[in-house]
């Protein structure tokens, strides 16, 4: 089912194991974890926990050049990285080797002076076709984060955008985009790694898979980055959902969904890799005020009973319409929410098959043309520390939308001022409700739970009023990496 929301337009929505070792699905520097093979020797295993000495994120660059067969776009991207404050590190005392946080081209070099201090942001600004590796090493290694977004307030690309830089995956899933005319999706991916790497990207919609050997075979190369256009596979699925699979290593991946309503710019944002698929999806930042959809797929091939609903900060509340749907496998289905009462939210999807879900909330500007409009994706649980620095806080304004789920709990926020003072609140949320703090001029924001069963998602939605239509960005907050567990094998003679 297609859902019309966008004025006049169809619905834009939201809508290696071995014979010795297993290696976890997460592989940096120092963070292996490593389970013995059955074998005629038995061996007794010591588990021990240090803080990461090494970690890094990708982030895609800029998004609209370098797309063969399309012309380059001149719009600029901002990276913005830190590690968290002490404050923000529950349980984890850094490395006491002094480290440094870097940032360098894929391809290409340093990009600045790296960042010696926690909490402070180092940033940087990017126009060519190069993604960006993020590295924090030794006492900058714990509680690394980084944001990518991008501000234009006039002409054909005029949007708000951002997407956090991320660890870089296997078997990743993105939704985004739609089939109006003007509208394009870009699939930018980036590999860290010294090898190239092989990635197949598959279509869903509404009648399933797109049968269709473009997009099959793309190489990634080593240090580098890939931006595939995903209307050379499909320009006509109003819901599309991106499967992303490697062969030969990982890579970071993020859509770009841009519109070019006839001669109106209708906004554009980044969508990164939404929670694996689960039974279970937290949507933690759903500023709903206008049109607005609730996008699922179905990853595997059997149909799924979907149960959607809003929390909110009084608790939960059914859908206007359209909470309880099935959904055959393989295929996206799109729930209109536009009728949500106005105000940040969360969205929870439960089925009895694992799902991905994600949302999609437009502004108008005046009359009923969109001037903007936001992905929010679903968030794994935070149970560390989560964070975000901010490239620019001189025009955006931010607010930190927190969730907890299956019973109550208080966070800690600690945001970062620009000249490096720490202020933190404790915020207590009910089960199965949300809180939002509006955030103050700062450099960068963290949240930890510190408190209570529930389970914590959390997402910084930024707004910018503008004479044209209001712009939004919507960016999930997602775990960093803090402490390592390694396993110590001594062999037992028989």
């Amino acid at each position: 089912m297609s859902v019309s929301v966008f004025g006049v337009v169809r619905a834009v929505v939201v809508a290696a194991a071995g014979a010795g070792l297993v290696y976890g699905a997460t592989h940096v520097p120092g963070a292996v974890a490593v389970v013995p093979s059955s074998s005629a020797s038995a061996a007794t295993q010591a588990a021990s926990s240090a803080p990461v000495q090494g970690s890094s994120l990708v982030c895609p660059g800029p998004e609209l050049v370098g797309v063969q067969g399309l012309h380059d776009l001149p719009v600029g991207v901002h990276v913005a990285a830190a590690a968290a404050p002490l404050q923000a590190l529950p349980g984890t005392q850094p490395p006491a080797t002094p480290g440094a946080l870097a940032l360098t081209g894929m391809p290409g070099a340093a990009l600045g002076a790296p960042a010696t201090d926690r909490g402070k942001v180092v940033a940087t600004g990017l126009t060519s076709a190069t993604g960006v590796l993020v590295a924090g090493t030794q006492s900058l290694a714990p509680g690394l984060a980084a944001t990518q977004s991008s501000l234009v307030t006039s002409g054909d690309q005029r949007a708000l955008t951002s997407t956090p830089c991320t660890r870089p995956g296997a078997d990743l899933w993105l939704l985004a985009g739609g089939s109006a005319p003007g509208r394009q999706e870009r699939l930018v991916l980036t590999n860290p790694g010294g090898n190239p790497v092989t990635v197949d990207v598959t279509l869903h919609g509404a009648d399933g898979p797109v049968q269709s050997a473009i997009g099959k075979g793309l190489v990634v190369p080593a240090h580098g980055r890939t931006a595939f256009l995903l209307d050379s596979i499909s320009a006509t699925l109003s819901s599309p959902a991106v499967h992303v699979v490697t062969q030969g290593g990982v890579v970071g991946a993020a859509v770009n969904d841009s519109w070019l309503n006839g001669t109106l710019a209708a906004g554009a944002d980044d969508a990164s890799p939404a929670a694996a698929p689960s039974r279970d999806q937290v949507i933690p930042n759903v500023e709903v005020n206008g049109p607005a959809v609730l996008r699922v797929v179905v990853p595997g091939d059997g149909e799924a009973v979907v149960q959607a609903r809003v929390l909110t900060a009084q608790g939960p509340r059914a859908l206007p319409s359209g909470g309880v749907t099935r959904v055959a496998g393989g295929t996206v289905h799109d729930i209109d929410i536009s009728a949500l009462p106005a105000g940040a939210s969360a969205l929870q999807v439960r089925a009895d098959v694992p799902v991905v879900a994600c949302a999609v909330v437009a502004r108008y500007a005046k009359g009923t043309a969109v001037s903007d409009y936001a992905w929010s994706v679903s968030t794994a649980p935070i149970t560390g520390a989560a964070g975000m620095p901010f490239a620019d806080t001189a025009k955006t304004a931010h607010s930190l939308d927190l969730t907890a789920t299956g019973d109550s709990l208080v966070a800690q926020v600690d945001t970062v001022s620009p000249a490096g003072d720490v202020q933190s609140q404790r915020v207590s949320i009910q089960a199965d409700s949300t809180a939002q703090v509006k955030l103050p001029a700062s450099s960068s924001v963290w949240v930890h739970r510190v408190s209570g069963q529930g389970e914590l998602h959390a997402g910084v939605t930024t707004s910018l009023a503008d004479a044209l239509g209001p712009l939004l960005t919507s960016t999930p907050l997602v775990d960093t990496l803090l402490r390592t567990t390694t396993v110590a094998l001594s062999e037992v003679q028989p």
